[in-house]
């Protein structure tokens, strides 16, 4: 009984948070989307290809900003969060960390802005694009960090919030700078909605611990042990999301990007309810002991699955109508990258959504390390033999068999430690997803 009443209180501290997740980035989803429609029929298909390769260099310097640190803070603040002036320490030495740590890798960024450019994009003509973007260099960590922490402590309207007025923002500045001054009002709208959002999460997150106490290296310590393997995965992520652009850059057109970033427009939409549900799951994993996890494991992926399979069906059998009703004709290409980009949501069954937040709920962050090198050594090498060939259709699928891979290894990973997922659910589920 003891052990349904944990399960229970953290299903439904998890479907509390999901639900204010989901509510909260839905408007910003909602305020984003109109956003970028506006933006793709301002620019065209070039243009927005052009502001969309941007932020490439941004993203690689973001590796060296906040060291898994935000990942850490939301477990102690999940853990902490009946005695929140406990964490205040904590806080306080996270905050200076990552703010010291962006600083420093911003201005080496604005130094060697002129060489990044060259190497990451060979498009030397947009080095003035890639220098307007380098404040985000420290926004995003810090709107990461509170936003992370104030998850970890329960605070639903607070993460519901962020999104939203990052996403409003940049909403609203990106296509009205668009249309006097081109991709740089659009990426300085951008960077406007992360500024935005940090210094309101920051504010907020001050509040809730009572004030950024003074952290040490003896705070810090414990945050870089558990969030640096963490840190290492997500990082290897984010360079090969740095290697993917580049790899579009050499061999796609401004257009064929462009149109790749208008189907990823609604693929963001569809991550919206994996996302949330992901995002809410850590706290309630962390909270669990192992054999509670593995159970709560296999109800999400199955219960997951449910809400991604029909959505990625749908938008494969609806590609062209979707694109074509939003962006219009000029996008032509884009339609079938929408339907490549579904197809991983119809084995949303074998645990995609909740894998990465169980491995990181119960400590075994160096298994998200490892899902993401399987990943890796899957994707760079089929991508450097189609895209040359297939272009940007050649990298989604690429992309799609190593996403397979990795969750296949996940998924073996978490059996050797009792935990699995009902893979005749995640099949007929998906057979379901199809038929409809």
């Amino acid at each position: 009984m003891a052990q349904r009443s944990v399960l229970a209180d953290a299903a439904a501290d998890s479907a509390v948070g999901a639900v204010s997740l989901f509510g909260g980035q839905a408007l910003a989803s909602l305020v984003a989307g109109l956003s970028s429609i506006a933006l793709a029929r301002v620019l065209g298909p070039g243009g927005y290809g052009r502001y969309s390769l941007s932020m490439t260099v941004a993203g690689f310097l973001a590796l060296a900003t906040d060291f898994g640190v935000s990942a850490a803070l939301a477990r102690e603040a999940s853990r902490l969060s009946g005695e929140r002036r406990a964490l205040a320490p904590l806080a306080g030495a996270a905050l200076r960390f990552a703010l010291l740590a962006s600083l420093c890798t911003a201005s080496l960024g604005l130094l060697l802005s002129g060489a990044l450019t060259a190497a990451l994009l060979r498009r030397p003509d947009m080095l003035g694009l890639v220098v307007v973007t380098l404040p985000l260099v420290v926004f995003s960590p810090l709107f990461n960090l509170s936003f992370s922490a104030l998850l970890g402590l329960g605070d639903a309207k607070a993460v519901a919030a962020l999104p939203l007025v990052r996403d409003t923002v940049r909403g609203l500045l990106s296509p009205l700078l668009a249309l006097p001054f081109g991709c740089e009002g659009a990426v300085a709208g951008f960077v406007a909605g992360y500024g935005a959002a940090a210094v309101l999460g920051l504010s907020l997150l001050r509040v809730r611990v009572g004030g950024f106490a003074r952290g040490g290296w003896r705070e810090l310590r414990p945050l870089l042990a558990y969030g640096l393997p963490l840190h290492l995965s997500s990082a290897l992520g984010t360079a090969l999301g740095v290697y993917q652009n580049s790899l579009l850059a050499w061999v796609a057109t401004d257009e064929e990007v462009g149109n790749l970033k208008a189907a990823a427009n609604f693929a963001v939409l569809m991550q919206l309810a994996s996302s949330s549900i992901a995002a809410s799951l850590f706290p309630a994993f962390s909270k669990l002991g192992r054999e509670e996890a593995a159970r709560a494991l296999r109800y999400a992926a199955a219960y997951s699955s449910l809400v991604m399979a029909p959505v990625g069906a749908y938008a494969i059998a609806e590609a062209e109508a979707l694109v074509g009703a939003v962006y219009g004709r000029e996008y032509r290409l884009a339609p079938s990258f929408l339907a490549l980009q579904a197809v991983s949501y119809l084995w949303s069954g074998l645990g995609t959504v909740a894998l990465g937040s169980f491995f990181q709920g119960i400590g075994e962050t160096r298994v998200n390390f490892r899902a993401s090198l399987t990943y890796a050594a899957t994707f760079v090498p089929l991508s450097l033999a189609l895209a040359p060939l297939a272009r940007a259709h050649g990298v989604l699928v690429s992309a799609l068999a190593a996403s397979l891979a990795s969750v296949l290894y996940s998924l073996r990973e978490a059996a050797k430690r009792g935990a699995g997922v009902d893979l005749g659910a995640a099949a007929r589920v998906c057979a379901a997803a199809l038929l409809a």
